[in-house]
């Protein structure tokens, strides 16, 4: 290439590069920038700290993520952090401990400094015969230190000395009231129990007494004197340690809301006697108070069938099946228990209501006919016991033939209620019906000899007075019931009451006999009996009166004398006296087919014929109980299986035969199963 060439390409080159230099230029000119310019390095560095570090600011909005080595590093530094923080407290709050219990100490030193001050004080007050302030102080000793003995024995013996100067000044009730309270201080303070019962003697009252002590703890429960109270009942237990005083230390247990010392005395009250009903009223209350219904309603239908005026016990046994029923008004079940309830409190109408109600529920219920059945026997029981509480108020007030009258329908009602026969053997005899009286009075002891001892006593003294020949007893009564021709008897000896007319005088009506104990007409096989001075009809007798004695279900029969002028069952026993052997086993025969047949309603029919004239048959009565125990019946079968117990005491079987009925009966009674141990049924013998 030549040099001319060479010189061309170069001025072409510096000609362009000067073009593109002078257009850039001009476009810079043209469009200026006025945004701020990006950080760099130069801008971020502090050049008046030439030791300060440069800030290299990234342009991007999103922060790096730190790596598993410093997250560690960052755990391990909050860990050791909150290790010196929890340290640190844990080292303030044991100082605080520390101050705590410190400041404790020095209050308690104080307390006791205090107490020390008070008692020494309450001693001098008590040296000046200054008793209140002293007793106050002694309080106030007590109070500020409750663990020191020697201030409560300070304090007793305070009282003591302030009851003897009451005492001394005629002043019985504060005396009185000083040793109780000096007695609960200290317990052991002999001297205020002896100076307390020479106090109550004063009174007029007998400190040795339990029931004295129990109505004077009950008294003072009243007032709110529940330390008295405490002195009383703790009195009444060491003379008599029973199921009431045991309900009562468990009441006042309660009161200071001690539920399970309470639970444990009413415990223990029931196992000293099983029949005391506060003691299972209590025990259902509780069991509501802690929402264990079950076993409330349990106790409390036990409270209430052993006695039936238990207005608290039967609002709560009822209040409790209204609640089942209301939460499932569709369950037969609520509806047999309310009416059970309302029947055991003596609603009959309510309880009647519910059982129509448990019929339309479920009328195959296998409660509903016993139910019924036990309402129907419960309803009769209470129409007895107003015949039998109208009998007593006529015989208070000296109508002794009103009385008869109305204690016989009771008795009709329930032959087997030794209550009513005792009742009827007091009527007949205020009548002068003495015979009447004393086999009412031998049926009373039959149907129950532990509980009826007063019957027994009154017959021996009947016994006792035609033995010495101090009362003449009425003509015909030494000889037997079926006597030839007894239309005219002699006028009893015996001192008749005022108003009381002779029954030894009355015509002989010479009609046949009710069976008072059956509610049937006797057989007519039966002769004329003893008078009827009263005119005393039966239920289903329209006209004639009949020949009403004590002795209703006993037939006219041939019978020995005995040598106490009484007339005594002929034969021996097992052998019934009304119609001869050969009847008696024909009649035997058929009740054993009937037994055979499991057709024990009929053997019982059977058997009641042939008792009603061999009241004294041991072997009948106890035949009549195994029956009556086959049908459910426990209550009658109890009472025979005593009856035929006491009519032949030595026979081993009828006394294991009766002690396992007595068994049986005492389980019906303490379970909630079983429609024949109703409050019903039970109460209706008691």
């Amino acid at each position: 290439m030549s040099k001319e060439s060479t010189t061309a390409i170069t001025a072409s080159l510096t000609l362009a590069f000067t073009l593109v230099v002078a257009a850039a230029t001009t476009g810079a000119q043209a469009a200026k920038l006025n945004a701020t310019p990006l950080p760099h390095e130069r801008e971020s560095k502090n050049f008046a700290n030439p030791d300060s570090e440069t800030i290299i600011l990234h342009p991007s909005r999103f922060q790096r993520r730190l790596d598993y080595r410093e997250l560690e590093a960052e755990k391990k530094k909050e860990d050791a952090e909150a290790a010196k923080k929890a340290a640190e407290a844990q080292m303030r709050a044991g100082e605080d401990r520390k101050k705590a219990q410190q400041q404790v100490i020095e209050n308690y030193k104080k307390r006791q400094e205090m107490a020390v001050q008070a008692n020494n004080r309450a001693v001098a007050l008590g040296k000046q015969g200054r008793w209140q302030e002293a007793i106050q102080a002694h309080e106030q000793a007590i109070q500020l230190d409750p663990q020191n003995k020697q201030f409560r024995i300070n304090l007793s013996a305070a009282r003591v000395a302030c009851g003897q100067a009451k005492l001394a000044g005629g002043d019985l009730t504060t005396a009185a009231s000083m040793f109780r309270k000096a007695l609960a201080a200290a317990p052991d303070n002999a001297l205020a129990g002896k100076l307390l019962a020479q106090t109550m003697a004063r009174q007029g009252v007998d400190p040795t007494s339990a029931d004295t002590r129990l109505a004077a703890g009950d008294q003072l429960a009243a007032v709110n004197d529940w330390e008295g109270a405490s002195v009383e009942y703790e009195a009444a237990m060491q003379i008599e340690p029973s199921a009431r005083t045991y309900t009562k230390m468990g009441d006042l247990a309660l009161r200071f809301g001690q539920v399970s010392t309470a639970m444990n005395w009413y415990t223990q009250a029931i196992v000293k006697n099983p029949e005391y009903g506060p003691a299972h009223r209590q025990l259902g209350l509780l069991a509501i108070s802690q929402k264990d219904y079950t076993a409330g309603a349990s106790s409390l239908r036990k409270a209430v069938i052993l006695d039936p005026h238990d207005t608290a016990a039967g609002q709560a046994l009822v209040e409790i099946w209204r609640r089942q029923v209301a939460g499932n008004p569709l369950l037969a079940e609520n509806h047999l228990g309310l009416a059970g309830a309302l029947q055991l409190t003596g609603d009959f109408v309510g309880a009647e209501s519910e059982y129509r109600r448990l019929e339309a529920l479920d009328p195959r219920n296998p409660g509903l006919q016993a139910g019924q059945a036990s309402l129907a026997r419960a309803m009769q029981h209470d129409k007895a016991e107003k015949h039998k509480l109208a009998a007593e108020t006529l015989y208070n007030q000296g109508l002794r033939r009103e009385a008869l009258a109305e204690i016989s329908q009771a008795v009709m009602l329930e032959p087997r209620n030794a209550r009513y026969q005792f009742l009827l053997g007091e009527c007949l005899e205020a009548n002068g019906d003495y015979q009447g009286a004393h086999q009412a009075y031998l049926t009373c002891v039959l149907i129950d000899p532990e509980n009826n001892k007063q019957a027994a006593v009154r017959m021996k003294q009947m016994q006792a007075s035609v033995k010495g020949g101090s009362m003449a007893m009425p003509q015909g009564l030494a000889r037997t019931a079926m006597s030839a021709a007894p239309a005219q008897q002699a006028a009893p000896a015996y001192p008749v009451q005022q108003g009381v007319f002779n029954a030894g005088a009355a015509p002989n009506f010479g009609l046949p006999r009710k069976d008072m104990f059956e509610g049937a007409p006797a057989s007519a096989a039966q002769v004329p009996d003893m008078t009827n001075p009263l005119g005393f009809r039966t239920h289903d007798e329209a006209e004639a009166p009949s020949a009403f004695t004590a002795a209703g279900a006993q037939q006219a029969a041939p019978r020995a004398t005995s040598d106490d002028g009484f007339s005594a069952a002929s034969g021996q026993a097992g052998v019934p006296a009304a119609s001869g052997n050969a009847s008696v086993n024909d009649a035997m025969s058929r009740v054993t087919d009937a037994e055979a047949r499991r057709d024990y309603a009929g053997a019982i029919s059977l058997l009641r014929q042939i008792l009603a004239g061999n009241l004294q048959n041991a072997e009948v009565h106890h035949r009549l109980a195994i029956n009556l125990l086959a049908t459910g019946q426990i209550n009658e079968a109890v009472s025979e299986f005593r009856i035929a117990s006491a009519l032949s005491p030595a026979k081993r079987t009828y006394a294991d035969d009766l002690a396992q009925a007595l068994a049986i009966h005492t389980r019906a009674l303490t379970s909630d199963a079983g429609p024949d141990s109703s409050g019903a049924n039970a109460g209706a013998n008691k």
